[in-house]
This record gives C-alpha cells, structure tokens and sequence, in this order.
C-alpha cells in the first residue's frame, strides 16, 4: 500500500465505541481486559482498541488492495450521519422507531461481519475442514463453500471482506423482529458488539418469546439496546427493559469475554461488574493505578 496508508484498521468503529466513553474523558472507555487467567480494568484510549493492524489489507493478482478506506465511505460515514443515529447521539432512543428497524439491523448484521473474531471463525472453520474435522453432515452449499475457501489461501479473508463490505438489504430482512430496549443499568458492550443470547435455562429472564429463535443483541448506548429476532413474528418495539433482563445481557458480554476467539475488551462501567466477576468465577486479586485485577479462581482448592 501507499506510504501513509494506516496500518490501524478498525473493526469496531469508534464512532460506536464513543457512545460509551468516560464521562471526563470522551476519548477513553472503562474497559475489562482480559490477560489468560487474569482479568483487568482500567481506563483505554478509543483509538486503541478493536482494531488489527493491515487487517483490510489484501493482495489480488500481485495488486495491494484495502477495504480500510471503502468501509469509512460507504458504511460507516452514511450510517454515523443517518437519522437512526443521530437520535442515538442525541440521547433520544426513546424516539427510535419502525423507521430505524432496518437501519439497526443492518448496522447489528454488519458489526458482526467485519469483525476479527468473524474472520478468525472462517480461518479455523476452514483449517477443521481441510483436517477432515468437520461433521459428516454437511450440506452441499456448506460444502461448496468450504471446498472453495480451501482452494486459494485468500479465499477466507476474500470471503471476509466480501461481507464485511454488503450494503444490500437482506432478505430476511422484512421478517426481522427487532426489540429497541430502555434499561434501567448501564449495559454493557465489547469488541464483538453483536451478541448472539444462548441462555436457554435462563431464557425465562427475557420471556417465552425467545425460546427456540435465533436472537443477536446490540447494545446501542448506556442505557439503551436492541434485540435482533429471527424466526418468529416481524415487528418493532421500544419500550422499557427490567432490570434482571439487562444484568442478563451484561453477563452475556462477560461470558462472551471468557469464551470467544479474539474478545479482549469488555466495555463495562457499572456497579454490578464485581459481583458479575465472582459469578463468572474470578477472586479480587488486587487495586491497579485505575481499576483493579482479578483471578480466575482454583476449583481445585
């Protein structure tokens, strides 16, 4: 690529990630960071997490291209600068509509396609297929598909970025249910911030409903969310979250941390995030210069 070209390259974009921003420090958020069996909080600069250097970089026919710039232009400038956003910015979630269904779905759908542990999925998703690892019972689209990531050593990120840049509507789209959500807490988000909910013996803390659907969580400011519901009845709604769905959500994000491929940063500003730690498993370990650290504990002792 061309000298200057940033080496940075964002899979959450920070125009997201402000949204949760220090209240005496619009350029930081309070993180968890995750280092092995430790976890930490402290304060980060925006600008420093969430992104992979080279990441949208590629190499086509023996030409360099990059999909960092195209993302900015075509997705994230539209979006940050459209309607449904802009009440987000505004603090007016309770304003948001029918009209911002489509929009919230399509930024949720996005922000899983582009990010890291979306690319690190293909990646060992196509490493247990050539190993032979994978079930027996795949279709033949599946297996179509698999065959033609295995051919070419840039096929997966090519595959990767073909999703990462998809503008069109999907069409599923009109059959989407999604459920604009006002909590009481602050919520919590990550580097991963579309969550997809498996709690099916907890499933009563957010209704009947759920159970059996597929269901995606985005978390679009402190105290505002959305639930992505395919499977079931189309519609929209915005209306007020109990507090015991929400702390729900915000352990979802802490089991996400510990579980996933690529997670290292929770944000997470809340006064339940010490309890949350010793029901996830973790022992105060000591205070740090702006948080603390905490232990995976030893079941064994």
């Amino acid at each position: 690529m061309s000298e200057g070209h940033p080496k940075r390259h964002h899979y959450v974009p920070q125009f997201y990630l402000r949204r949760f921003a220090c209240p005496d420090d619009p350029n930081k958020v309070r993180i968890l960071e995750r280092h092995g069996d430790i976890l930490a909080t402290d304060r980060k600069s925006i600008d420093r997490i969430g992104y992979e250097e080279s990441m949208h970089d590629f190499v086509a026919e023996g030409v360099a291209g990059s999909i960092e710039g195209p993302i900015n232009r075509v997705i994230e400038t539209p979006f940050s600068n459209s309607p449904t956003w802009q009440k987000i910015t505004d603090g007016a979630c309770a304003r948001l509509d029918e009209t911002d269904k489509i929009p919230i779905y399509g930024f949720a759908r996005h922000l899983q396609r582009r990010n890291l542990e979306t690319l690190r999925f293909i990646e060992a998703e196509s490493s247990r297929f050539k190993a032979g690892a994978l079930d027996a019972d795949l279709s033949e689209e599946e297996r179509e598909m698999h065959e033609w990531i295995a051919a070419a050593a840039d096929n997966a990120h090519a595959l990767f970025r073909d999703g990462a840049m998809d503008t069109t509507i999907p069409e599923d789209a009109a059959a989407i249910n999604v459920m604009v959500c006002q909590s009481p807490i602050p919520l919590r988000t990550s580097t991963s911030p579309t969550l997809l909910i498996l709690v099916p013996e907890q499933q009563a803390a957010f209704g009947a409903f759920f159970n059996n659907l597929r269901t995606w969580w985005l978390t679009l400011d402190r105290h505002c969310g959305a639930f992505i519901v395919a499977g079931g009845p189309p519609g929209f709604t915005n209306s007020a979250m109990p507090a015991d769905a929400a702390r729900m959500v915000n352990r979802q994000f802490l089991v996400q941390h510990g579980n996933s491929l690529t997670v290292r940063y929770m944000i997470a500003d809340d006064a339940h995030l010490d309890g949350d730690l010793e029901w996830a498993g973790f022992s105060f370990d000591q205070l740090t210069t702006h948080g603390a650290r905490w232990r995976k504990t030893d079941e064994n002792s």
